[in-house]
């Protein structure tokens, strides 16, 4: 071979070498910023990411506050509640023994803690999915555009009885086209 082929395949090679490097790292770039983009999505539009209202050093604490006594439903605003749940083995307070009724349309602060064991809060059908943990009050909001019922499970296995630990929200209404 003469010089001449050697040197043009040698530019030839550098030159696609570097194309190929650009074009690698502009694909690595587009899927870290998608994925970002798809994260930031989920946790902050969907409301997915479930807040610690407060932490307290006695594990039975939440247990004795006012808001997690009586009926644990308050009315925040026009359509608009707080619902205090108490988990404990095995039931939901509000939610097991009486359903909550709420109107559609009805965006709901829940506010989570158990009173014994971790206990997994979450209701079929929506986004809302957190750990009941004793001592901590975690809170997630979600808006009941549906009537219908909606259950509240347990997911964190809690015990012997867990498999029955269900309680029911009841939303009616229409729905507003």
């Amino acid at each position: 071979m003469n010089s001449t082929t050697d040197a043009f395949d040698h530019r030839f090679h550098a030159a696609a070498q570097r194309h190929e490097r650009a074009w690698v790292f502009i694909s690595v770039a587009m899927i870290a910023v998608l994925f970002i983009a798809a994260v930031y999505l989920v946790v902050h539009d969907y409301g997915v990411v479930a807040k610690t209202a407060r932490i307290y050093a006695d594990p039975n604490t939440p247990a004795t506050l006012a808001d997690f006594q009586g009926s644990g439903v308050k009315q925040t605003g026009p359509n608009s509640y707080s619902v205090y749940e108490m988990g404990r083995i095995w039931s939901w307070t509000p939610g097991t023994a009486t359903p909550l009724t709420l109107p559609v349309g009805a965006h709901v602060t829940f506010y989570v803690t158990s009173g014994d064991v971790l206990h997994g809060f979450e209701i079929q059908g929506t986004s809302i999915n957190l750990t009941a943990i004793p001592g901590v009050v975690g809170h997630v909001s979600y808006t009941f555009d549906k009537p219908g019922t909606y259950y509240i499970i347990c997911n964190e296995y809690c015990g012997a009885g867990h498999q029955a630990m269900i309680g029911k929200i009841i939303i009616t209404g229409r729905a507003h086209a």
